[in-house]
């Protein structure tokens, strides 16, 4: 109804007195005027246009935020499919030095067990030399014993009492010519 008042004036001049009797005009008037006061009300007094300017500032940050965020968390998720894709190398990396470890671990006790075994042996070989010596020095005593008996023996066996007698003068002798 409004497009056809603009678009055809001669309505507003139809009806008589101007045009303006006619209650289609008055509404459009009304219409208008109601139009231009609610615009000034919104503009000037509420500012719609500030808040609605802020309101899109406040969107535009929250849409750059979350361009920022989105980057950030599919750089992450890069991170993590590399990583993902390097767990198989790096499994196979860890058993490898795992595997060497166990080995030169391997060698070293094999190492320190034959060290071991050879301090043993050295001990041992001491201890028997040294039994060695004892039961040598052990045997000689029981001979010089048994061959000190033995003489002993054989001179008692031997000896007569005029032996006796001659050693006996013999070594008063030997005395004398010492003491002079």
């Amino acid at each position: 109804m409004i497009a056809e008042l603009f678009s055809h004036p001669s309505l507003l001049l139809a009806g008589g007195g101007g045009g303006f009797s006619n209650p289609d005009v008055w509404r459009v008037i009304n219409l208008l005027v109601f139009v231009v006061i609610l615009v000034y009300v919104f503009r000037n007094k509420i500012r719609i246009g500030s808040f609605f300017d802020n309101r899109a500032a406040t969107i535009v940050k929250d849409l750059e935020q979350a361009r920022r965020d989105k980057q950030e968390a599919e750089r992450k998720l890069a991170e993590v499919e590399e990583r993902l894709s390097r767990l198989d190398q790096e499994i196979v990396d860890i058993r490898a030095e795992a595997e060497r470890e166990a080995e030169r671990e391997a060698e070293r006790i094999r190492q320190a067990t034959e060290a071991d075994v050879e301090k043993i042996r050295q001990t041992a070989q001491r201890e028997i030399e040294g039994a060695m010596k004892v039961a040598r020095a052990s045997l000689r005593a029981f001979v010089a014993d048994h061959a000190v008996e033995m003489a002993e023996a054989i001179i008692r066996r031997e000896l007569s009492p005029e032996d006796d007698k001659r050693i006996l003068s013999k070594y008063v002798d030997e005395l004398h010519e010492v003491s002079k």
